[in-house]
């Protein structure tokens, strides 16, 4: 049996084929062309992801990228490779024999279903958890309760991976030498959807819960395009698993599924970081400009935290020089906090954008106006004209 994927039908595949189909009467269809396309693209979706990864990491105190959870939003792209890798796997998409795919459990259940699939919907879980947090109850995204909640999910994972780990084979999962591919036990499979069904559960019903929340930076939309992502991929799943399945011979379904599950994860993941990523590569200090007028201008700004911690680069917006009159910061500290609730409220300019060519922050008697209407009478006091 070959044990790479090629791009054309190889001897092996053929006798592999014409013995599935002579001991067992089901038609399957060879590894190859499709499968070796479908495997390379997706591999290049998420090296193309990672750089990234790299990109938003070392941006992470860019406000409107922290704001997003950057830690957390690396471990879910991590998590979808995983994912995928025990995906190539358990789909069927390569050759087995003689390689190390063949350890089922390695791939199919700890790297595929447990750090993939599992952790993945955790880190989800997470994250909302975090954002009813800070819109619904008033608190910080940081807390001994949020990581409380992701010690449960860590600790559930091990237990569950230990147990699988220790049955036997035949009861959990196995290697098939005739057909060269890997198979649930009906059992495992069972408990398999059991546990990765509650986990997406829980993320539904804490994705519904954000559906009221008032936010200024499509956490709804994310929501919501999590919500329907989250249902098309159990949809298909169920369906493969209990109606087509054989699905693994199938060179159709196998890329069906695999393809939905990771075309998910690729929209999921850009549809929340896409927007801060682009603008801090292409309109930086515009874009930090925009964003924090508008939280402004929807009253905000506590629950974003601009005056710190998630929303800080903490570094100076302005310095104070000589005889105390504020000189610009350097670009890379301008997007620091907007000062809300001290003595003053400064709002980060883009360069080049409503300048007097003077080095000094530009003074916007408007904006402030409007902020103090939007303050109680007993909180205007707190703001100054600038």
């Amino acid at each position: 049996m070959g044990n790479t994927l090629s791009f054309s039908v190889t001897p092996s595949e053929q006798r592999r084929v014409s013995l599935i189909e002579a001991m067992s009467g089901l038609h399957a269809d060879p590894r190859g062309r499709a499968d070796a396309i479908m495997v390379i693209f997706f591999t290049a979706a998420y090296a193309f992801d990672l750089v990234a990864v790299a990109y938003m990491l070392a941006n992470r105190n860019y406000p409107p990228i922290r704001c997003k959870s950057p830690i957390l939003m690396a471990g879910a792209l991590v998590s979808s490779i995983l994912w995928f890798v025990g995906d190539i796997q358990s789909k069927g998409h390569v050759p087995l024999k003689d390689t190390p795919w063949n350890n089922c459990k390695a791939f199919g259940m700890w790297i595929g279903a447990l750090l993939g699939v599992y952790a993945l919907g955790a880190l989800v879980a997470v994250r909302a958890l975090g954002l009813i947090r800070v819109f619904i109850m008033g608190r910080p995204f940081r807390g001994r309760g949020l990581y409380l909640v992701l010690l449960a999910y860590a600790v559930s994972l091990l237990v569950y991976g230990a147990a699988v780990q220790a049955l036997p084979a035949k009861k959990t999962m196995y290697y098939v030498d005739v057909a060269d591919v890997c198979d649930f036990s009906k059992g495992l499979q069972a408990a398999v959807f059991a546990v990765l069904g509650f986990n997406w559960l829980v993320v539904l019903v804490l994705s519904w819960h954000l559906c009221s929340i008032k936010s200024s930076f499509n956490e709804v939309f994310e929501t919501v395009v999590g919500c329907l992502l989250v249902f098309a991929v159990l949809i298909t799943s169920i369906v493969m698993h209990y109606v087509m399945t054989a699905y693994p011979l199938n060179a159709t379904y196998r890329i069906l599924n695999t393809s939905i599950n990771h075309a998910s994860t690729q929209i999921f993941w850009w549809t929340i970081m896409g927007v801060p990523m682009f603008n801090c590569l292409f309109r930086r200090e515009r874009y930090l400009s925009e964003w924090t007028l508008k939280l402004l201008s929807d009253g905000l700004h506590n629950e974003y935290d601009v005056s710190g911690g998630m929303g800080s680069e903490k570094a100076p917006l302005t310095q104070q020089t000589g005889k105390g009159s504020p000189q610009a910061a350097s670009p890379n500290a301008r997007y620091n906090d907007a000062h809300l609730g001290t003595s003053r409220l400064e709002v980060p300019i883009a360069d080049g954008d409503h300048s007097d060519h003077s080095g000094e922050p530009i003074s916007w008697p408007w904006l402030t106006d409007f902020q103090q209407a939007k303050e109680p009478q007993s909180n205007r006091r707190r703001f100054q004209r600038w």
